[in-house]
């Protein structure tokens, strides 16, 4: 017997589950760790409603000292760096929490948190829940996961903060190429770099992804400073 109500029922969750993919926008992800101060750590640049700034830290991975500058950008004084516990967090075998960088402009990205799940790569069917924490010359729709060994890119800090190389750990871009490269850094960082390797299953620059913006968990603010406006 045909049911009007079964149909309704039916045609709703197919429009739920439509809008639901819609929410959805591709993307792909990098990876950097170049131990410069975030975007996000100053307070001129975070999204509207946010409370923070980011915290940055001393080269010893202390609170960096009031008035510190980006140490991508001075050389002597008080220097603000990257905090090593930035790296990624294993929450289970399908799911990390970690920090990105996200979109080119700071105001409209600093501090909220995206998840996504990845669509290509050793990590397809995995998800990432992120909090955005710097932004500059990324594609809107890339994140640029920290994870230590990912590469300092364009600016480099690292040297000063640990004594890497002058290009870094690895490639410039994507930083380190295999699991065995992650034992050269310091013993602080190297959880996270293997993090790469061992959770993800490879390289994950270039992987694809399907993301949407999701409300911060705790544990993402609590060690960023930062809170996002809720959505």
């Amino acid at each position: 017997m045909f049911s009007f109500h079964s149909l309704f029922v039916g045609t709703l969750a197919a429009l739920t589950a439509v809008s639901f993919v819609q929410a959805q926008t591709s993307g792909t992800t990098t990876t950097t760790w170049d131990c410069c101060e975030p975007a996000c750590g100053y307070t001129s640049n975070l999204s509207p409603g946010a409370t923070g700034p980011v915290q940055s830290c001393s080269q010893s991975n202390g609170a960096a000292a009031s008035g510190a500058q980006n140490a991508c950008f001075a050389s002597s004084g008080n220097l603000a760096f990257s905090c090593a516990k930035y790296q990624p967090i294993i929450v289970n075998s399908s799911l990390s929490y970690g920090f990105a960088g996200h979109g080119n402009t700071a105001t409209s990205t600093c501090c909220k948190c995206y998840q996504f799940t990845w669509t290509s790569g050793a990590a397809a069917g995995k998800s990432m829940i992120v909090q955005a924490i710097n932004a500059g010359g990324i594609t809107d729709t890339d994140f640029d996961i920290y994870t230590p060994g990912g590469g300092v890119g364009d600016y480099n800090a690292c040297t000063a903060q640990y004594g890497a190389p002058s290009g870094g750990w690895g490639r410039q871009y994507g930083g380190v190429s295999s699991d065995a490269e992650c034992s050269e850094l310091p013993s602080n960082l190297q959880a996270g770099c293997h993090w790469r390797w061992q959770w993800a299953g490879g390289d994950v620059n270039t992987w694809q992804i399907t993301y949407k913006q999701v409300n911060c968990p705790s544990q993402l603010t609590s060690l960023s400073g930062c809170t996002p406006a809720s959505i």
